[in-house]
């Protein structure tokens, strides 16, 4: 597994987001008075059921033929139009249009928009966006993501001519946090540092190389807990942790069922910095009120904390797979 796939928006998101509206209501300028993406047949064909970002399926007819992007406002909001620098809360539903096939379930989260920092199509959805709004962008992927391979983005059942439904419903609208600044590698610690907890009964046991890198064994005959259940390993003594902070982390994951690493900062060389509220749940409940110095394990369920069974599966994993992580906090710097 990529490392992209620790960061939140995780795979998906953080992959297809970086980089007026038509008959079916809402704005039809963005804050700079630009006109909105328009809407179409194929847009305003789309008609959903569930929560966005949780469980929201299409209930509309599929396949759906779609080449341009096309935009519709399916729940219409109530306020002011954001603007460029604000942050909005926003949660992601990602389909494939040929069978409806979920590719991303996210949950709200906050996000930033900055013109230029999103993917066309991201951005023509952001820029129109006023709270409680719930809009549906519809595409070929290969219209959506010019230049790019389904299989880059860990889309291995994807093709370049398959409809893309994203379905991003957006909630408050506020001026954005100053970003945190950053640390050089020789602010950071090396490994965790502080004073050893015991782990709970049922917790895999995690042993520690010179460098502090972990190996981490599963117990035997013990089943993974059904809900995210994090613990300190290392008590360390340095800045707590805030949310929206810039945190460097060294981290291993590994499956509980097979044991097998899918992910490391450690196997890579080099500590990962990003912002607590731009990784999973498993990650942001397993980083913020800790010390820097402290190490955490976090046992994370797909459904809670995790990316969800669909992407899992995505991924090359069970659709229940549990992950576990074991995290050095080694720095971090607060927001403005």
């Amino acid at each position: 597994m990529k490392l992209s796939h620790v960061l939140l928006p995780t795979a998906i998101v953080g992959a297809l987001l970086l980089s007026g509206c038509g008959a079916s209501g809402g704005p039809t300028k963005d804050a700079s008075g630009d006109e909105c993406l328009a809407s179409g047949s194929a847009s305003e064909s789309i008609e959903v059921k569930g929560d966005t970002g949780v469980d929201l399926e299409i209930t509309s007819k599929l396949p759906l033929k779609a080449d341009k992007l096309e935009r519709s406002v399916l729940t219409e909001g109530e306020g002011k139009v954001i603007e460029d620098g604000q942050t909005v809360d926003v949660a992601l539903s990602l389909f494939n249009g040929k069978d409806g096939t979920v590719l991303q379930q996210q949950p709200e989260a906050p996000m930033p928009f900055t013109k230029g920092a999103l993917v066309g199509w991201a951005n023509d959805a952001f820029r129109c966006a006023v709270p409680g709004q719930q809009v549906a962008i519809t595409a070929s992927f290969a219209e959506m993501y010019e230049g790019a391979e389904p299989e880059q983005m860990g889309l291995t059942d994807v093709t370049n001519k398959d409809a893309i439904v994203a379905v991003m419903e957006f909630g408050k609208i506020e001026d954005s946090v100053a970003e945190p600044g950053t640390l050089e590698p020789g602010d950071l610690l090396k490994k965790a540092e502080g004073k050893a907890q015991a782990a709970p009964k049922g917790f895999p046991t995690v042993k520690l190389a010179d460098n502090g890198e972990p190996t981490i064994t599963i117990p035997e005959g013990v089943e993974p807990p059904s809900e995210l259940s994090v613990a300190t390993l290392i008590e360390g003594d340095g800045d707590v942790v805030e949310p929206g902070d810039r945190v460097y982390v060294n981290y291993r994951g590994i499956i509980w069922s097979t044991g097998e690493e899918f992910d490391s900062s450690w196997s890579r060389g080099e500590p990962i910095p990003f912002r607590t509220n731009e990784v999973i749940g498993g990650f942001t409940k397993a980083l913020e009120g800790q010390k820097v110095g402290s190490q955490v394990i976090s046992i994370v369920p797909a459904e809670d904390g995790g990316y969800g069974a669909a992407q899992l599966e995505s991924m090359g994993h069970k659709p229940d797979d549990v992950m576990v992580f074991v995290l050095d906090i080694l720095g971090t710097v607060h927001s403005e």
